[in-house]
Protein backbone atom coordinates (compact mmCIF):
# COMPACT_ATOMS: atom_id res chain seq x y z
CA UNK A 1 0.00 0.00 0.00
CA UNK A 2 3.09 2.42 0.68
CA UNK A 3 4.58 2.31 -2.68
CA UNK A 4 0.66 2.52 -4.27
CA UNK A 5 0.54 5.54 -2.58
CA UNK A 6 3.93 7.47 -3.11
CA UNK A 7 3.30 6.41 -6.69
CA UNK A 8 -0.45 7.82 -7.09
CA UNK A 9 -0.78 11.51 -6.61
CA UNK A 10 -4.55 11.70 -6.22
CA UNK A 11 -4.42 9.23 -3.81
CA UNK A 12 -1.27 11.15 -1.86
CA UNK A 13 -3.30 13.83 -2.18
CA UNK A 14 -6.59 12.47 -0.54
CA UNK A 15 -4.46 11.79 2.73
CA UNK A 16 -2.71 15.11 2.97
CA UNK A 17 -6.03 16.82 2.41
CA UNK A 18 -7.83 14.18 5.43
CA UNK A 19 -4.21 15.22 7.85
CA UNK A 20 -4.11 19.05 6.92
CA UNK A 21 -7.93 19.23 7.12
CA UNK A 22 -8.37 17.37 10.37
CA UNK A 23 -5.26 19.59 11.42
CA UNK A 24 -7.29 22.99 11.14
CA UNK A 25 -10.53 21.09 12.48
CA UNK A 26 -8.04 20.54 15.42
CA UNK A 27 -6.55 23.73 15.18
CA UNK A 28 -9.96 25.74 15.61
CA UNK A 29 -11.67 23.20 18.05
CA UNK A 30 -8.45 24.85 20.46
CA UNK A 31 -8.23 28.30 19.38
CA UNK A 32 -11.38 28.96 17.16
CA UNK A 33 -10.36 32.73 17.47
CA UNK A 34 -7.00 32.41 16.37
CA UNK A 35 -6.60 34.94 13.68
CA UNK A 36 -5.06 33.88 10.07
CA UNK A 37 -2.02 35.74 10.47
CA UNK A 38 0.40 35.57 7.55
CA UNK A 39 2.98 33.79 9.59
CA UNK A 40 0.05 31.32 10.97
CA UNK A 41 -1.12 31.25 6.93
CA UNK A 42 2.50 30.08 6.36
CA UNK A 43 2.89 27.50 9.08
CA UNK A 44 0.05 25.87 7.47
CA UNK A 45 0.14 26.04 4.21
CA UNK A 46 3.69 25.55 3.38
CA UNK A 47 3.94 22.15 4.58
CA UNK A 48 1.08 21.39 2.56
CA UNK A 49 3.22 22.85 -0.58
CA UNK A 50 6.42 21.71 0.32
CA UNK A 51 4.49 18.38 -0.40
CA UNK A 52 3.10 18.85 -3.12
CA UNK A 53 6.64 20.06 -4.80
CA UNK A 54 8.22 16.54 -3.42
CA UNK A 55 4.98 14.60 -5.44
CA UNK A 56 6.03 16.48 -8.24
CA UNK A 57 10.18 16.38 -7.70
CA UNK A 58 9.66 12.82 -7.13
CA UNK A 59 7.70 12.05 -9.89
CA UNK A 60 9.33 13.92 -12.63
CA UNK A 61 13.33 12.51 -11.62
CA UNK A 62 12.04 8.55 -11.27
CA UNK A 63 10.54 8.86 -14.97
CA UNK A 64 12.65 11.44 -16.64
CA UNK A 65 9.64 13.49 -17.91
CA UNK A 66 9.11 17.11 -16.65
CA UNK A 67 5.54 16.85 -17.72
CA UNK A 68 5.32 13.48 -15.16
CA UNK A 69 6.13 16.25 -12.47
CA UNK A 70 3.86 19.08 -13.65
CA UNK A 71 0.75 16.23 -13.59
CA UNK A 72 1.20 14.71 -10.31
CA UNK A 73 1.73 18.47 -8.97
CA UNK A 74 -1.84 19.17 -10.16
CA UNK A 75 -3.24 15.86 -9.11
CA UNK A 76 -2.05 16.11 -5.98
CA UNK A 77 -3.19 19.44 -5.33
CA UNK A 78 -6.70 19.29 -6.92
CA UNK A 79 -7.25 16.03 -4.31
CA UNK A 80 -6.05 17.85 -1.66
CA UNK A 81 -8.05 20.69 -1.75
CA UNK A 82 -11.49 18.40 -2.73
CA UNK A 83 -10.91 16.83 0.62
CA UNK A 84 -9.36 19.74 2.44
CA UNK A 85 -12.58 21.97 1.09
CA UNK A 86 -14.81 19.27 2.28
CA UNK A 87 -13.43 19.44 6.09
CA UNK A 88 -13.06 23.26 6.45
CA UNK A 89 -17.46 23.44 5.21
CA UNK A 90 -17.52 21.10 8.66
CA UNK A 91 -15.25 23.46 10.23
CA UNK A 92 -17.30 26.42 9.32
CA UNK A 93 -20.78 24.72 10.53
CA UNK A 94 -19.35 23.05 13.47
CA UNK A 95 -17.75 26.40 14.92
CA UNK A 96 -19.89 29.06 13.19
CA UNK A 97 -20.32 31.33 16.35
CA UNK A 98 -17.11 30.84 17.91
CA UNK A 99 -15.44 31.84 13.63
CA UNK A 100 -17.89 34.46 13.76
CA UNK A 101 -15.81 37.06 16.58
CA UNK A 102 -12.68 36.35 14.48
CA UNK A 103 -10.94 39.65 13.05
CA UNK A 104 -11.10 38.18 9.97
CA UNK A 105 -14.53 36.97 9.35
CA UNK A 106 -15.91 40.80 9.83
CA UNK A 107 -15.92 40.93 6.21
CA UNK A 108 -18.37 37.92 5.96
CA UNK A 109 -20.73 39.32 8.45
CA UNK A 110 -21.10 42.54 7.07
CA UNK A 111 -22.24 41.12 3.74
CA UNK A 112 -24.19 39.02 5.71
CA UNK A 113 -26.01 41.80 7.50
CA UNK A 114 -26.13 43.92 4.25
CA UNK A 115 -27.65 41.00 2.53
CA UNK A 116 -31.01 40.96 3.45
CA UNK A 117 -30.44 37.30 5.02
CA UNK A 118 -32.15 35.68 8.03
CA UNK A 119 -30.00 32.79 8.54
CA UNK A 120 -26.35 33.62 8.91
CA UNK A 121 -25.13 29.51 8.70
CA UNK A 122 -27.44 29.27 5.02
CA UNK A 123 -25.37 32.35 4.10
CA UNK A 124 -22.33 31.25 5.39
CA UNK A 125 -23.07 27.72 3.61
CA UNK A 126 -24.07 29.09 0.36
CA UNK A 127 -20.92 31.62 0.19
CA UNK A 128 -18.19 28.80 0.72
CA UNK A 129 -20.34 26.42 -1.95
CA UNK A 130 -19.80 29.73 -4.16
CA UNK A 131 -16.21 29.99 -3.36
CA UNK A 132 -15.42 26.18 -3.93
CA UNK A 133 -14.67 25.96 -7.14
CA UNK A 134 -12.43 29.10 -7.22
CA UNK A 135 -10.51 27.64 -4.55
CA UNK A 136 -10.17 24.24 -6.01
CA UNK A 137 -9.50 25.85 -9.06
CA UNK A 138 -6.53 28.13 -7.69
CA UNK A 139 -5.47 25.33 -5.56
CA UNK A 140 -4.57 23.11 -9.09
CA UNK A 141 -3.54 26.35 -10.66
CA UNK A 142 -0.91 26.78 -7.40
CA UNK A 143 0.21 23.27 -7.74
CA UNK A 144 0.69 23.22 -11.68
CA UNK A 145 3.25 26.38 -10.69
CA UNK A 146 4.77 23.60 -7.65
CA UNK A 147 4.92 21.15 -10.15
CA UNK A 148 7.20 22.78 -12.68
CA UNK A 149 9.44 24.05 -10.11
CA UNK A 150 9.49 20.91 -8.09
CA UNK A 151 8.84 18.43 -11.17
CA UNK A 152 11.56 20.70 -13.05
CA UNK A 153 14.44 19.93 -9.98
CA UNK A 154 12.99 16.56 -10.43
CA UNK A 155 14.22 16.13 -13.61
CA UNK A 156 17.18 17.96 -14.03
CA UNK A 157 18.43 15.78 -11.14
CA UNK A 158 17.12 12.03 -13.08
CA UNK A 159 18.42 9.09 -12.91
CA UNK A 160 20.33 8.88 -16.08
CA UNK A 161 21.76 5.62 -17.49
CA UNK A 162 25.59 4.87 -17.13
CA UNK A 163 26.92 3.61 -19.81
CA UNK A 164 27.55 4.67 -24.09
CA UNK A 165 24.42 6.84 -25.46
Amino acid sequence: MRNYLSTNPLLLGLVVGLIFGFVDLITTWLNPLQDDSVGALLGFYGPMFLVWSFVAFRAARNTGRLWSGVAAGMAVAFATFCVFVALNFLRVNLFLNQLAGRADRQNMLMRFRTSGSDDLRLFVNLDYIKGTPFKIGAATVFGTVLGILGGGLGWLTRRRPIGPA
